[in-house]
């Protein structure tokens, strides 16, 4: 991402400047200068992740059923349902709750019940402009069964280590899908109806535990010349 904003930069420093360089006389015509990327800060409050979560993925009577149709997991844990997301800030980490309840099969003969909450906690980073998540935690709430604190136990370093792997979220695409719909939930960039992913690079982000929130620092650059992203 950082390199085609160079490179989009070294473009427009070329159209200025290159006849002038080759000692060509200048023309009189005005040439526009190039611009430099626009920093916008994005702020996402936890309440607005919540909302986002129940409207989006918790939408079966407030229900999710993550290993329905999911070939990882629906031969054991099909009637595993989470339900009561929350998300909270505590100082650098975002923190992710959410109650688990339901049977999965040990075997073709045998399977348990459980009910507990899972606490997913991770410090989010701005790398090759995705989000990452650093630092992962999982364990259960206090409140959990014997055998649901036995179960997260058991697989908790296998799902922080997917985490801090596979956990990056492409917010840049994001924010250029919500710039062109504005049926998309938040968050999107104030005053920009079309913007192309090419031109938004993540500079950094970060917990904002006074407000509640995560905020992103986003550079978004002038379209190229000849553009018709829109």
């Amino acid at each position: 991402m950082a390199v085609r904003t160079i490179d989009a930069l070294l473009f427009y420093s070329w159209l200025a400047l290159g006849p002038l360089a080759h000692g060509a006389r200048p023309t009189g015509v005005a040439r526009q200068a190039p611009q430099d990327p626009k920093p916008y800060t994005v702020t996402m409050p936890t309440a607005q992740m919540v909302s986002l979560l129940k409207t989006q993925l918790f939408v079966d009577s407030g229900r999710l059923y993550p290993c329905r149709g999911n070939p990882a997991c629906s031969s054991w844990g099909q009637s595993l349902a989470l339900s009561a997301p929350g998300v909270r800030i505590d100082g650098p980490r975002l923190v992710f709750t959410v109650h688990v309840a339901g049977t999965y099969a040990l075997n073709s003969m045998i399977s348990a019940s459980v009910a507990g909450d899972l606490i997913v906690s991770a410090v989010p980073v701005a790398r090759d402009g995705l989000v990452h998540l650093t630092q992962s935690t999982v364990q259960p709430g206090p409140t959990s069964d014997v055998t649901f604190q036995a179960f997260v136990q058991t697989v908790h370093g296998q799902l922080e280590q997917m985490l801090n792997d596979k956990g990056a979220l492409d917010l840049a695409q994001y924010l250029a899908m919500s710039a062109k719909d504005p049926k998309l939930p938040p968050p999107r960039l104030p005053g920009l109806p079309c913007v192309d992913r090419s031109q938004i690079h993540l500079e950094s982000i970060a917990t904002d535990p006074a407000a509640s929130a995560v905020s992103a620092m986003v550079l978004v650059s002038p379209p190229p010349p000849g553009s018709h992203a829109c």
